[in-house]
């Protein structure tokens, strides 16, 4: 670690201290309004648990690394983190269990659409799966299932983004904690085929590759915005924003950046909060901004500028289509193209997703599979109808620009960014202020005026009256 990147680390682990104080701040406030429920918990502990393996062992091991004979990087974790991780799966699958089953007897929720489209998804993955001879479920997609059947029963709205921002903010705390105890253990070495970014560092906080902890970073900036109250989630927004900056990540720095400024540009507010109305120009801005992110995503593995720009990405973008005509309208599962790097046709470094989210779709589960993704996508965006639509496009932007260059959500198995799909998923739909009530008994109080009048503008601290879930 050179000087310069000393001093670096050094500023982010302080500001990761200092960031402490906005974030108590934000989570007293959301108290005060009583936000967080059983709800947040699930998708609190959907981000924690799912990464608590990685987490443990950066912190305990460092970031040792492994070469196989070929001097490729050698995938998989020691025994002991994977016996944290069957651990941690456990207790995520039991929370989910008794999560649906006491909403389904206590509470009477309104099924969510937006988590049955994705279940639907990861169903056709497994029946893939089983089709080419392959694992008909794993233990991790069972915790995937669980995790989106409890979202199909959960309260949309405010409560998924506290707690998916929770689990965002507590990673961003601990990677700054471990820059001050272990600076070395929070950078990865930078190499000629993957420069530093415009801090000279590869910030990968307490992951074992920056290109997770970024991608994370990036899809939580409009989580949360949404997540929290008042002027101050504009600062952790922002924030989360730079750290996305900080991990070196080209896409994640443009994924991030791109959200702020819709989320400027925007101000959206969740449905209840009232207030501001988006002008119609705005939205009318903002969908050819979607159209055009989702477009590149599509068309970038079959038609790109080649090897030389793009590496890797370009080899196995060309060897899925070859193989795409095999098996057109279901794929080939989600495991088939991890397969391939247990029989050494390909890297470890391209094993763990297809680097796009359209192909990886189109490749494990086929026409069919995208065309569910597609639907996924489309109902989350109109669901609310132009009311609901900023909040939505926020959430989706940096999504889609991810997709271009990296897998973000998985429907194979749970992985460190299920948090984000959760809550994604959770995006609320209209509701008319004149019929929205107090959430019945959810496990926590409703979305009503706080407990006590917070010394803050009106504006600023307006309460949510979502619609009961």
């Amino acid at each position: 670690m050179t000087q310069d990147q000393a001093r670096t680390v050094m500023a982010l682990g302080i500001l990761a201290v200092l960031s402490l104080i906005p974030i108590a701040v934000a989570l007293i406030r959301s108290r005060v309004f009583r936000d967080w429920d059983l709800t947040a918990t699930v998708v609190f502990l959907t981000g924690v648990l799912a990464n608590a393996p990685t987490v443990a062992y950066v912190i305990r091991a460092g970031r040792p690394q492994l070469l196989d004979p070929r001097g490729e990087t050698v995938i998989g974790f020691p025994g002991w983190v994977n016996q944290i991780g069957s651990v941690a799966n456990g207790l995520l699958l039991a929370t989910c269990v008794v999560f649906v089953v006491h909403r389904l007897l206590v509470t009477r929720p309104r099924i969510n659409v937006a988590p049955l489209l994705a279940l639907t998804l990861v169903a056709l993955f497994a029946l893939s799966d089983g089709l080419h001879g392959q694992q008909f479920l794993a233990p991790r997609q069972f915790v995937l299932l669980a995790v989106l059947l409890a979202a199909v029963v959960a309260r949309p709205g405010r409560a998924a983004f506290l707690g998916a921002s929770a689990a965002v903010l507590l990673f961003t705390v601990l990677g700054g904690i471990e820059a001050l105890v272990e600076p070395a253990s929070v950078l990865r070495e930078c190499r000629p085929d993957n420069p530093c970014g415009l801090l000279g560092v590869h910030y990968a906080g307490v992951f074992t590759n920056e290109n997770i902890f970024s991608l994370l970073l990036a899809l939580g900036v409009p989580l949360v915005w949404l997540g929290l109250r008042g002027r101050v989630r504009v600062l952790l927004a922002c924030y989360v924003a730079f750290l996305a900056v900080a991990t070196g990540s080209k896409l994640a720095t443009v994924a991030a950046l791109a959200a702020l400024a819709l989320l400027v540009l925007l101000r959206p507010r969740l449905m209840s909060e009232g207030g501001r109305r988006v002008s119609p120009g705005r939205i009318l801005l903002t969908v050819p901004v979607l159209g055009v992110a989702s477009f590149i995503g599509l068309a970038a593995p079959f038609h790109h500028p080649g090897a030389d720009r793009l590496g890797d990405r370009a080899t196995i973008w060309e060897m899925a289509r070859t193989e795409l005509g095999g098996s057109p309208f279901l794929g080939f599962g989600g495991k088939a193209w991890s397969g391939k790097y247990q029989v050494g046709e390909i890297p470890a470094a391209v094993s763990p997703s297809l680097h796009n989210q359209w192909i990886d779709i189109l490749y494990a589960s086929g026409l069919v599979g995208l065309v569910l993704f597609v639907l996924l996508l489309a109902h989350l965006l109109l669901k609310g109808g132009t009311a609901a639509f900023p909040a939505a496009a926020c959430v989706l932007l940096p999504v889609l620009l991810a997709s271009v260059l990296e897998r973000p959500w998985s429907f194979d198995i749970s992985n460190s960014l299920t948090v984000t799909l959760v809550a994604a998923l959770l995006i609320p739909a209209a509701v008319r202020p004149a019929t929205a009530a107090a959430a019945p008994g959810s496990g926590s109080s409703p979305d009503a005026l706080p407990v006590r009048t917070p010394c803050h503008s009106p504006a600023a601290t307006a309460p949510d009256r979502s619609a009961p879930r």
